[in-house]
């Protein structure tokens, strides 16, 4: 899931900063003026390609690990194996509009790499080092006990419930700013 998350990075900040590069986002509010209701629509409208296309590739994961280990004694409980499906597709779906929403509040489609690919891939992981206490409650850390049952030996995790809303409230943070300075600030 490390660099899966890399494809719904992008696809998050590409529905959000491409209107920007050519200067389709003039002829975008010319058409709807009501700003805070064509962003939310957006961000409705990615939620739902997301999560089928999620699914989707969660799923030949998961089907990949069973072919892989059909030689092998070990069982799959088919209750753990939809709950790490579930998670996964809420998970990505997460990631995509915690994306689209730094995106929207960057307006450029380099600058949001810059910083989503940088937190998730070398901030993030060196920071859980340096800072254990609250590493729990990064949006990334947090997402990942979305999929990830956590196991007996690991002390100071979050359940399943907990990391979903952990990654719920800093995707709506950063939607609802998205949206706030969207309705403030010029095209």
């Amino acid at each position: 899931m490390e660099y899966l998350q890399a494809g719904f990075i992008i696809l998050g900040i590409l529905a959000a900063c491409s209107e920007y590069s050519g200067g389709q986002i003039r002829t975008t509010l010319s058409t709807i003026p009501w700003r805070g209701l064509q962003l939310s629509s957006k961000y409705l409208a990615l939620a739902i390609i997301t999560m089928p296309v999620a699914f989707i590739i969660a799923a030949s994961g998961v089907i990949y690990t069973f072919i892989m280990m059909r030689d092998t004694a070990l069982g799959i409980e088919i209750d753990t194996m939809i709950e790490t499906l579930i998670g996964a597709t809420g998970y990505l779906t997460l990631t995509t509009l915690l994306s689209a929403a730094i995106g929207a509040l960057l307006r450029r489609t380099t600058p949001a790499l810059v910083v989503l690919l940088g937190y998730y891939f070398i901030v993030s992981p060196l920071s859980r080092d340096f800072l254990p206490s609250i590493k729990n409650y990064f949006p990334d850390t947090a997402g990942y006990y979305m999929y990830m049952p956590p196991s007996s030996d690991e002390i100071n995790v979050l359940t399943p419930m907990q990391g979903t809303g952990i990654s719920m409230i800093w995707t709506l943070i950063f939607i609802t700013a998205a949206i706030v300075f969207y309705c403030k600030r010029d095209a």
